[in-house]
C-alpha cells in the first residue's frame, strides 16, 4: 500500500513541511558511504527559514498544552501518564529552547556567504566559492556529519514536538474503506468538525495516484496516473480524516 497524506490547512502543511525536512536531513546524515553536503547545506538553510519562527514555537507550546490537557482528563492508566509525561516534557523543553530566528549565523561568515549562493539562480558552486572546497577537503566525511548533526541539533526541541504532534494526529485518523469505477471522488465532510489532513492508502496494483482538493464541506480526490494506458476500472482505496 502507498499511503498520500494531504494537509487541510496550513498549519498542518506547516508540520508535515518541517517533519518532512528532519527525516530528509536525519536520512542524509545515516548514510555510510559519502552523503552529499550540498543537500545539507541546503535542508539546513530550509530548516532555518521555517523552524526558527518564533510564531512556530507558540503555536507547538500551545498544541501541546491542549494535548497534555485532554490526556489529563483520561483515565490515570500507566500508559497515560508517561504520554502525559512526555507531553509535559517535549513543552518544557519548547519553553526553554533559544533559538535564532530566521537567518542569524551568528557572525559565521561562511554560512552566510553559502546562504546567499543557495539562494542564487546557480546555486551553491564549488568552482566560485574555494572557501567551501577547502571546507569539503580539509574536514573528513565523520567530521563533517559531525558539523551538521550539531546545527540541526540547535532545533531539537522543534524535532521532538513535531514528530510527536504528528504521531498523535495520525494516531487520530478515522478511516473507512471505499471503492470507485470513476476516476473523481467526492468525499463529504461535516463542517462542523476540525479537519486537519487527509490520508489516502492505494494498492500499488491501482497504478495510479490521487489528486486532492477541498473545502470545509468536502473532499475531491482525482485519480491520475503519469502514462494512461488502459481505461479506469474499479479503484479500491482507504480514505481517513485525521484532526487534533
Amino acid at each position: 500500500m502507498i499511503k498520500y497524506e494531504f494537509p487541510l490547512n496550513e498549519r498542518v502543511r506547516k508540520f508535515l513541511r518541517i517533519e518532512e525536512i528532519f527525516k530528509t536531513i536525519d536520512k542524509q546524515l545515516s548514510i555510510r558511504n559519502r552523503f552529499d553536503d550540498y543537500s545539507c547545506f541546503n535542508l539546513y538553510f530550509h530548516l532555518m527559514a521555517t523552524a526558527s519562527r518564533t510564531d512556530l514555537k507558540v503555536e507547538l507550546i500551545q498544541e501541546v498544552e491542549k494535548q497534555r490537557s485532554i490526556v489529563s482528563k483520561k483515565i490515570k492508566t500507566k500508559k497515560n501518564i508517561l504520554f502525559q509525561n512526555q507531553l509535559r516534557k517535549v513543552k518544557l523543553g519548547l519553553e526553554k529552547s533559544k533559538l535564532r530566528t530566521g537567518f542569524d549565523f551568528g557572525g559565521d561568515k561562511f554560512l552566510h556567504e553559502l546562504r546567499t549562493r543557495a539562494i542564487s539562480p546557480s546555486g551553491i558552486v564549488i568552482t566560485d566559492f574555494p572557501e567551501l572546497q577547502y571546507w569539503l577537503e580539509s574536514n573528513n566525511q565523520k567530521d563533517r556529519k559531525k558539523y551538521f548533526t550539531s546545527r540541526v541539533g540547535e532545533y531539537s526541541q522543534i524535532k521532538a514536538a513535531i514528530i510527536l504532534l504528528m504521531q498523535i494526529l495520525r494516531n487520530n485518523i478515522d478511516s473507512n474503506a471505499m471503492k470507485s469505477k470513476n476516476e473523481a471522488v467526492q468525499y463529504k465532510l461535516d463542517p462542523l468538525l476540525k479537519n486537519d489532513l487527509v490520508i489516502i492508502s492505494l494498492p500499488e496494483s491501482a497504478k495510479c495516484f490521487p489528486n486532492i482538493s477541498s473545502n470545509k464541506y468536502a473532499v475531491n480526490i482525482h485519480f491520475a496516473r503519469s502514462i494512461s494506458i488502459t481505461p479506469f476500472k474499479l479503484i479500491k482505496f482507504k480514505l481517513g480524516i485525521a484532526s487534533f
